[in-house]
């Protein structure tokens, strides 16, 4: 049965998204290879790394379309690689998972540039929802066969009408 329904959702991930590149970065191995299979199997070329200082220093050198950090704990261990990556590029989405909600992290994550703060565990279909949100931008552009949108068309296009 799970395995239809990732398939049923495999079929429905467009051509497009196969070229984004996603920032997985959880300390805990086995959610760690849980989400980057999932997003994998959705078609997406996932790097996944188990440490958030490996984390850090590859935000220095190689560029991503989006990022998925784990909180950590209530200390907010993943702090800094939420602030290297809107260092390095403001307009990547950046989104915090979490296992335990906690108020301050949340709102600490948000004032860094979280795009999001999300309560695992998530299923196949959430993943799949989560991320095609914050990469329409990105996959419009390109089935227009144009380069990426500027920085103020992705930031317009995550704003509600007015």
């Amino acid at each position: 049965m799970a395995k239809r329904l990732m398939d049923d959702i495999a079929r429905q991930a467009s051509l497009d998204e196969k070229q984004f590149r996603l920032l997985l970065v959880d300390e805990d191995v086995d959610e760690l290879d849980y989400y980057a299979e999932i997003l994998r199997y959705l078609g997406y070329e996932v790097r996944k790394v188990g440490s958030y200082a490996q984390a850090v220093e590859l935000l220095g050198h190689e560029r991503f379309d989006l990022v998925m950090v784990d909180q950590g704990s209530t200390s907010f261990e993943g702090r800094s690689v939420l602030s290297r990556a809107v260092e390095a590029d403001r307009h990547v989405p950046v989104l915090v998972l979490t296992r335990t909600v906690d108020a301050d992290c949340c709102i600490e994550a948000l004032d860094l540039g979280a795009y999001e703060y999300v309560q695992k565990p998530l299923t196949t279909a959430e993943v799949r929802e989560l991320v095609s949100d914050y990469l329409k931008p990105l996959m419009a552009t390109a089935s227009a066969g144009r380069d990426y949108p500027s920085q103020q068309a992705v930031v317009d296009s995550l704003l509600p009408a007015s």
